[in-house]
């Protein structure tokens, strides 16, 4: 077991692996990747990479803080599970309800890979993970971002 400040470093460890691992991707030129995230231009929608001890996901997260505004774009995203599936190029998990672990409650699209953060022989595996499945989830994204931000504004 870990000590508080060494789980934390290593935590921090990851994550800057991360960082330096997104400037060596093709076309990236020694560039930070810049990921959409939170960023999507969809208000209550962001991206997630997210990593603990029993796995890694990458997520599309319906966070809005108003209940039925969220399970309306929820719903308007899986409209379109078809289109996003395949731009994605596989199948992913829906949930309509997804209690995160300080208990608020979001929507979520996701992948995941059983992983632990602190297993450092497993990061070479996570970082890929992580890194190709985000690019496929922008990549999807993308392609329905016209329709969810077009049925926001209620044209």
């Amino acid at each position: 077991m870990f000590s508080k400040e060494e789980a934390k470093a290593l935590r921090l460890e990851f994550w800057q692996r991360l960082d330096n691992r997104t400037r060596r991707l093709p076309g990236q030129k020694g560039k930070k990747k810049r990921w959409i995230l939170e960023d999507t231009g969809v208000k209550g929608l962001d991206l997630r990479f997210d990593v603990d001890r029993q796995h890694a996901i990458v997520a599309l997260e319906i966070n809005h803080r108003n209940e039925s505004r969220r399970l309306e774009l929820y719903e308007k995203l899986e409209a379109c599970k078809t289109l996003f599936e395949e731009n994605y190029g596989k199948q992913l998990n829906w949930d309509f309800i997804y209690e995160k672990p300080n208990g608020q409650t979001v929507c979520r699209v996701y992948t995941s890979m059983p992983a632990d953060i602190y297993q450092q022989d497993q990061w070479p595996d996570v970082l890929y993970f992580l890194i190709d499945n985000m690019m496929c989830m922008e990549k999807a994204f993308m392609e329905v971002k016209d329709f969810l931000v077009y049925r926001e504004l209620g044209l």
